[in-house]
């Protein structure tokens, strides 16, 4: 059975389209036996929604709320809201924490040039953490970006005066 050339999901030879991004599959995936590397991708976005996005950000469309890749966009959105929303029933669950204990923290001071994949990855995940905190001020029309900045510097404050009591302490 062959896979979709855009997002590696199996279909039909007699398909004409993605049942899963809508791509026309005239150019079916070669072998038959490898999907693509699509489908070893990490993240919510499908592979369809990512290059829609890549577009939208290197200027080559405009959004298209009628567009089959703004669908597909908007489904993703959706998977990713209703995974959080189980990640939020899990009592205790700190977010921050979990997504630290998975990351590499030296990510952070390393230029973008020398990092690797993973790297990378840890890296625009905490860009995207305060990415979110502005779209979600930006929809809902609140502040809340800046209270979690202030809270968070604080914090680092007070990291770095314990540290420093820690030094002189030994």
């Amino acid at each position: 059975m062959p896979y979709c050339p855009n997002c590696g999901s199996r279909v039909k030879a007699v398909h004409h389209y993605c049942g899963s991004c809508g791509r026309a599959l005239s150019d079916i995936a070669e072998s038959e036996n490898d999907p693509p590397m699509a489908m070893d991708r990490e993240g919510f976005l499908s592979m369809r929604s990512l290059s829609y996005v890549n577009e939208l950000l290197e200027g080559e469309r405009e959004f298209d709320h009628d567009s089959v890749s703004y669908t597909q966009l908007s489904r993703d959105v959706s998977a990713a809201f209703a995974d959080f929303a189980r990640l939020a029933m899990v009592k205790d669950l700190d977010l921050l924490h979990l997504w630290a204990a998975g990351s590499n923290t030296n990510a952070l001071s390393m230029s973008v040039d020398e990092m690797n994949s993973n790297q990378f990855r840890d890296w625009l995940a905490a860009i995207g953490l305060g990415r979110t905190l502005r779209m979600y001020d930006d929809a809902l029309h609140t502040e809340f970006e800046d209270q979690f900045n202030d809270r968070l510097q604080k914090l680092i404050e007070f990291a770095n005066e314990e540290l420093d009591d820690e030094e002189f302490s030994e």
